[in-house]
């Protein structure tokens, strides 16, 4: 097991909002090294395809693929996608970050209905198309106004 995978299971493992998800893993008695392709080859995007065959049957495969995008996973096949995929999933930019933050401030009305809802980060801005960065910014943003709106009431 190269060092790389020893990594990505043990944060895997350690980050994990409900680590019992783990156990029902259709790649829990699978070779690990069988979703840490290396390279481009064509031995390689082989390999991946096995992995994603395996994803494709896992039951707890949302979750785990919800785990690889919310903490920036970078190697591997997790969830049934390449870190390639994973990264074009949710790094969906627009022009420029200052569009971004206005689209979100345009929809702070939505955001925080999905926010209640228990929408996560990765999903909002999908759908949002914007960066996480900038929803994470927007969010912060409005969770400070949230807090001087109250303290001008509290003092009024």
């Amino acid at each position: 097991m190269t060092t790389e995978t020893r990594r990505a299971i043990s944060k895997a493992a350690s980050a994990l909002r409900d680590p019992r998800w783990s156990r029902d893993a259709a790649c829990q008695y699978t070779d690990p090294e069988l979703f840490f392709p290396v390279g481009q080859s064509k031995a390689a995007q082989q390999q991946a395809s096995e992995a994603k065959a395996i994803c494709m049957t896992c039951p707890v495969r949302t979750t785990c693929l919800e785990w690889a995008t919310e903490t920036g996973e970078q190697f591997g096949v997790l969830g049934g996608l390449t870190q390639e995929e994973r990264w074009r999933l949710v790094r969906v930019r627009p022009r420029s970050q200052g569009q971004a933050m206005d689209r979100c401030i345009e929809a702070r009305d939505q955001i925080q209905e999905w926010r209640k809802a228990r929408m996560t980060q990765v999903d909002m801005a999908v759908a949002l198309n914007v960066d996480r960065s900038v929803l994470r910014a927007a969010l912060q943003r409005f969770d400070r106004d949230e807090r001087k709106q109250q303290e001008l009431e509290a003092a009024a």
